[in-house]
């Protein structure tokens, strides 16, 4: 069996302008005669930019929604209208209510048009395994709402506003010839948490590469930030390390000054995700 992943990035943050780009992301990966669509953005744009790209939507083994926010789920209306037999596999808390608090707080769940569809969706419950070497893993780790309360990210479950502890999150986890690829679209939790839990589910295999936005853009007098420190960013870059982590692709929340950062430390073991890439793994 041909293990090669083949990953098109369909809407990210940024583009070279011949692309919609938006604050969303969505990426199709091609594995071992399977095509995955993760993720729809944060509108229909990803449909037109598929189209432009001239990658068929209609023909899809499985969707997957990373987790319950609106820049990664937008466009799964479109989809629905484009391609009838198409469903989603998300983590049972993903259709819930949830909340930022930067600046004032708002919502930022599954917009209705899209959550009111719930025969759309396929609700897990835990590990999932989609296909031979392709697995959803949710987040096991204990204590996660610290980081949403640190993080401004909140959950409202029977009328009451808590922290969010991610549980409605996972990754998307194909096995390679070369290891694990991991993709977490916001990584929420964290890298590190994140690729312990992936090892945990696939049985300790070393992890070849990582894709997906890191959560560390901020702003701040009106300046896009890097909301980690030096401390949290020498951290990270040491345990991809450490973990011999040989490819990291990332984009969207991690922004500009964040790859800055990475980049800085890995060098070339970081590149940067944009609209209409394709990259092979």
């Amino acid at each position: 069996m041909n293990r090669e992943i083949r990953v098109t990035v369909l809407m990210e943050n940024t583009s070279d302008g011949s692309l919609a780009c938006e604050h969303g992301l969505s990426l199709l990966i091609a594995y071992a005669g399977r095509r995955i669509l993760l993720d729809a953005g944060s509108t229909d744009a990803f449909c037109a930019n598929a189209d432009a790209l001239g990658v068929s939507l209609t023909h899809l083994d499985a969707c997957v929604l990373s987790h319950g926010h609106y820049d990664h789920s937008g466009g799964f209306h479109a989809l629905f209208l484009r391609n009838p037999a198409a469903r989603v596999y998300a983590q049972k808390g993903a259709l819930d209510a949830y909340f930022s608090g930067s600046g004032r707080m708002h919502e930022i769940s599954v917009p209705q048009d899209v959550a009111s569809q719930r025969d759309r969706f396929i609700l897990i419950d835990g590990v999932c395994e989609l296909f031979p070497g392709v697995v959803l893993v949710p987040h096991s780790t204990p204590g996660l709402d610290r980081i949403g309360a640190k993080s401004g990210l909140y959950q409202k479950r029977n009328g009451q506003m808590t922290p969010d502890d991610f549980a409605h999150e996972q990754s998307l986890v194909l096995d390679t010839a070369n290891g694990l690829v991991i993709f977490n679209s916001c990584s929420h939790a964290g890298a590190a948490n994140i690729i312990r839990e992936a090892q945990a589910a696939c049985g300790q295999k070393r992890v070849y590469a990582y894709v997906g936005g890191l959560h560390m853009k901020g702003k701040r007098d009106g300046r896009e930030i890097c909301t980690f420190s030096d401390h949290e960013l020498d951290a990270l870059c040491d345990f991809f390390v450490q973990e011999g982590v040989v490819q990291i692709y990332t984009g969207h929340c991690t922004g500009a000054p964040g790859f800055a950062e990475l980049h800085r430390r890995l060098g070339d073991r970081v590149k940067r995700l944009t609209t209409g890439m394709a990259f092979t793994l």
